[in-house]
């Protein structure tokens, strides 16, 4: 999945880090430079799974397929059955 643009709400931004201490950085540093697993949810809705700061992260976002946008919906630390996915799959 080809992601042009990483589009997030303010308020997004402050729930998912007073709820899960998850800073906006981590989120780009995972769909830009890490190589997450991505998986359909539904519709236009995906999860990505991946790595940043030596941490797991599950990330939601809602993603436009014709200008390949990426809108955070929300992003917390992975939990272990996701990190097994992750290391399983990402293999």
């Amino acid at each position: 999945m080809k992601i042009k643009a990483i589009k997030i709400q303010l308020e997004t931004v402050f729930k998912i880090f007073d709820k899960h201490n998850v800073l906006l950085e981590e989120i780009y540093d995972v769909l830009k430079n890490d190589k997450p697993i991505f998986r359909k949810v539904s519709g236009n809705q995906y999860v990505a799974f991946g790595v940043s700061r030596n941490r797991y992260l599950t990330i939601f976002f809602m993603y436009d397929k014709i200008t390949k946008e990426a809108e955070i919906t929300t992003t917390y630390p992975s939990d272990r059955k996701q990190i097994k996915y992750y290391k399983k799959v990402g293999k």
